[in-house]
Parts: C-alpha cells; sequence; structure tokens
C-alpha cells in the first residue's frame, strides 16, 4: 500500500475525461472525483483503462460549495492524469469502475 505524504479532499465533482490522443480524442467517458490531492484523485469512471494511460480530464462544474480547495491543494478544473489502476465496483447493479489517477507534469 502506497504511503500518502499528501492531505485527501473529499468531493462529488462531475467529469468527463477522453483519451489523450488525436485518434480517441472524441469518445468522452463521464465520471465523478470522489477525492484528490496535490499529486492525484480518486474516480470513479463509466469504463475502465488500462494502468499508464493518459487520459485529459475536465470537471463540468465547479461550484465552490464542490470544490473549496486551491490548486495548491491538489484541485483542478482540466488536467492531463495517469491512470494508476482501475477496479470494477459495483452499487445496486450498476457497474462502474474505481481509478486511482496521477497527475502528469507538462
Amino acid at each position: 500500500m502506497e504511503n500518502r505524504h499528501s492531505n485527501r479532499y473529499s468531493t462529488d465533482q462531475s467529469i468527463v475525461c477522453t483519451f489523450f490522443s488525436s485518434q480517441r480524442f472524441n469518445d468522452p467517458i463521464d465520471g465523478k472525483v470522489k477525492n484528490y490531492c496535490d499529486s492525484g484523485l480518486y474516480a470513479e469512471l463509466q469504463k475502465p483503462f488500462k494502468e499508464g494511460t493518459v487520459l485529459l480530464l475536465r470537471t463540468i462544474n465547479s461550484s465552490a460549495e464542490h470544490s473549496p480547495a486551491t490548486i495548491e491543494e491538489g484541485f483542478r478544473s482540466i488536467s492531463l492524469v495517469e491512470v494508476k489502476w482501475s477496479k470494477a465496483l459495483s452499487d445496486n447493479g450498476v457497474v462502474y469502475y474505481g481509478t486511482g489517477l496521477k497527475h502528469v507534469a507538462v
């Protein structure tokens, strides 16, 4: 288990993400960010992704009520992220994918 050196902040932020490639750029996937820190985030997405996949992630709404932290604390309204892991989960028969994402420095 990874030791976390950063505070995590809870949220329920709606997002849309796409592959960071010109071939599949217009294939958006919806999801929700559930928590974030300065180095990455945990999201629940509609589709699974392979470890190492780079995605462009964008928030759909930016209400201060849902995202009280600043960029120094890890909140970003648009970001490149790398998939670290993805796990199938379900709630009342609805399948979604818990996904660990790390911010990519550019």
